[in-house]
C-alpha cells in the first residue's frame, strides 16, 4: 500500500510538471532538449555512451521550480539519513574494541578461576550491550530499506517525467522513408548499370 501512495505520488508529479510545460507556451513546447540535440551527424562517443535519463531530466529540473524543490530536499536528507548510522559506527566502535581489548586480556590471567569470573562479568556486560543496541540496528535496518525505497522511486520519477521528451522526439525528429526508398532505387540502377558492364566480359 506504502508502494503504491509513492508511485501516486509520482505519477501526480509527474502529471503535474507535464501540465505546467504545456500551459508555458508554443515556444516551449516545441523546443527539443539540449540533450537530444545533434551537432553534427558525426556524433560523439561521448554523447552516444552518455546517460541520456540523467541528461533530460536534469533539463526538466533546471526548468521546472517544483522538480528543482524536490532534488534539493532529496540531496539535503541524503545528508542527514546518513547522520545516525555515522553517530552509531562510532559508538559502536568504541565499544566492541573495548570488548575484544578485554578479552585479548582475559587470556593473560593465570588464575583459571579468576579468570571465569570476569570472562562471566565480560559476557554479561557483552550480551547487554547488545541487547540494548538491538533496537537501533533494527532501527537502522528500516532506514537503509527506506533509503532503497526511495532511491527506486525517484528512478521511477526520472524515467517517468523523460519519457514523454523522448517520444516527443522520436515523432518530431522521425527520418522521412523516402530517403531511404531513394537510396534503394538508385541501389538498383547502379547494380543494373554494373551487371550490364560485366556481362560483357564474361
Amino acid at each position: 500500500m506504502k508502494h503504491l501512495v509513492l508511485l501516486y505520488f509520482i505519477c501526480g508529479l509527474m502529471i503535474s510538471c507535464g501540465n505546467k510545460q504545456q500551459g508555458s507556451g508554443q515556444k516551449v513546447k516545441a523546443e527539443t532538449p539540449s540533450a537530444l540535440k545533434d551537432n553534427s551527424l558525426d556524433i560523439s562517443y561521448s554523447r552516444s555512451s552518455s546517460d541520456l535519463v540523467d541528461e533530460l531530466y536534469k533539463e526538466l529540473v533546471d526548468n521546472t521550480p517544483e522538480l528543482k524543490k524536490l532534488e534539493d530536499d532529496i540531496a539535503d536528507f541524503d545528508k542527514i539519513q546518513k547522520t545516525p548510522a555515522q553517530k552509531f559506527q562510532s559508538f559502536d566502535s568504541k565499544s566492541s574494541n573495548y570488548y575484544s581489548s578485554a578479552n585479548q586480556k582475559i587470556e593473560s590471567i593465570n588464575d583459571s578461576l579468576l579468570r571465569d569470573k570476569i570472562i562471566s562479568y565480560i559476557t554479561v556486560s557483552s550480551n547487554n550491550y547488545k541487547s540494548k543496541t538491538n533496537e537501533l540496528i533494527n532501527l537502522l535496518n528500516t532506514i537503509d530499506k527506506n533509503s532503497l525505497t526511495i532511491n527506486d522511486y525517484h528512478l521511477v520519477l526520472k524515467i517517468l517525467n523523460t519519457i514523454p521528451l523522448i517520444e516527443k522526439y522520436q515523432v518530431d525528429n522521425f527520418p522521412n522513408k523516402t530517403e531511404f526508398k531513394d537510396i534503394i532505387i538508385n541501389q538498383q540502377k547502379l547494380t543494373k548499370r554494373i551487371d550490364s558492364l560485366t556481362v560483357k566480359h564474361l
